[in-house]
């Protein structure tokens, strides 16, 4: 073999060799690439906006919030559905007997009630959620003023069909639906083509752990100090166990913070409040009490008692309680249209627990109290 014929050889496999290096080269890069693109594209769970949590599947939370006024007349308990909830909110009515305007949109209740009659400040609450509101009919003006208001009005008189009355109750307390004929009925009224803005913001699972590991630790520094007392200690949160709202004796509300499962049950003239569709005892991932004026709005009921009107669109003082803590705060509705923002004395705004939210509509005259 000459020297012309052995430097192509060498060349030819010289060049054999880059090919195959080349090759494993880029072979290992786009495997990397792949993992990087695999990292970036994965998809995030979706959470529903009202509470924070992953649904079960995400069509349910592209459909309409459902908003339903719910009795807690002594004879009405157990409520259903109550528990399906995302928010609750809880105001006086006439004689200081409360009702709740319970909305839904994540989990469905398969009964939901008694329903009943409409109040002026359930305007306020319903608007933002752009909800379907479910309700058993009200006084000629509070009906004039939800027909002005253009929310989706989903009265039982109007929509007989959606409603139904149960045999082992007396009316008024046995007016029931479900989240699913509600909806069924509301989309003959209008469709719905939005989605549901969030009032709240939600904390991440491993801000909720670290809250909860500051809530042990400060019971244990509380518990050494009571112990051997120093004139340097000063709590880092306010740790409660207990709430107590205080409404009318039948309609009085306490809270017990569990600490296994960060929420707090639910207790109404000291029994526990339970859900007729479960069994189960109602409870909160998060209790904002929230300080309203009340005044004369010269309304009446049906049987002539004077309705008030709720201070909700404006601003005032809150206290917010979450993973067994107080927030000390101040809530924020500019209009009827606008959530309620809620933040803490420093104008931060507060994030909340996903889950249920209870919020307490706490006349400025009474005082809620805690240990």
């Amino acid at each position: 073999m000459n020297s012309r014929s052995r430097a192509i050889i060498i060349a030819v496999l010289l060049a054999a060799l880059v090919f195959a290096g080349g090759c494993s080269w880029f072979h290992k890069n786009d495997k990397s690439l792949k993992k990087k693109g695999a990292r970036a594209t994965k998809p995030r769970l979706a959470k529903c906006p009202l509470c924070g949590l992953t649904p079960v599947d995400p069509i349910f939370i592209q459909r309409r919030p459902v908003a339903i006024k719910i009795e807690n007349d002594p004879a009405a308990r157990p409520q259903s559905g109550l528990g399906s909830a995302c928010v609750i909110y809880e105001e006086e009515c006439e004689g200081g007997i409360t009702r709740f305007l319970a909305i839904f949109l994540d989990r469905d209740a398969s009964a939901a009630g008694p329903v009943r009659s409409a109040r002026p400040a359930d305007l306020d609450i319903t608007f933002p959620y752009d909800a379907l509101f479910c309700h058993c009919g009200g006084s000629p003006p509070v009906l004039a003023m939800v027909k002005q208001s253009g929310i989706a009005d989903l009265d039982q008189f109007a929509y007989p069909g959606a409603y139904w009355r149960s045999s082992d109750r007396r009316a008024p307390h046995n007016l029931y639906s479900t989240t699913a004929r509600l909806r069924e009925a509301g989309d003959t009224l209008c469709p719905y083509e939005e989605n549901a803005i969030s009032p709240f913001r939600f904390f991440a699972d491993e801000e909720q752990a670290k809250m909860e590991r500051d809530r042990a630790d400060e019971i244990r520094r509380s518990a050494a100090n009571a112990a051997n007392p120093s004139p340097e200690y000063k709590p880092s949160m306010t740790v409660v166990q207990n709430i107590h709202i205080p409404y009318l004796s039948i309609c009085a509300v306490d809270y017990a913070y569990d600490s296994t499962s960060g929420r707090f049950m639910r207790l109404v003239k000291g029994v526990p409040h339970i859900d007729r569709n479960t069994g189960s005892q109602l409870a909160a991932d998060n209790v904002i009490v929230q300080y309203v004026t009340t005044t004369p709005s010269g309304l009446v009921d049906s049987r002539g008692a004077d309705m008030s009107n709720l201070g909700i669109v404006g601003s005032g003082r809150a206290q917010v309680f979450v993973r067994g803590a107080l927030i000390d705060a101040n809530w924020r509705k500019l209009s009827r249209a606008d959530h309620t923002a809620y933040t803490d004395n420093s104008g931060k705004v507060i994030r909340f627990k996903p889950g249920t939210t209870w919020i307490e509509l706490v006349p400025t005259t009474k005082q809620v109290t805690f240990n």
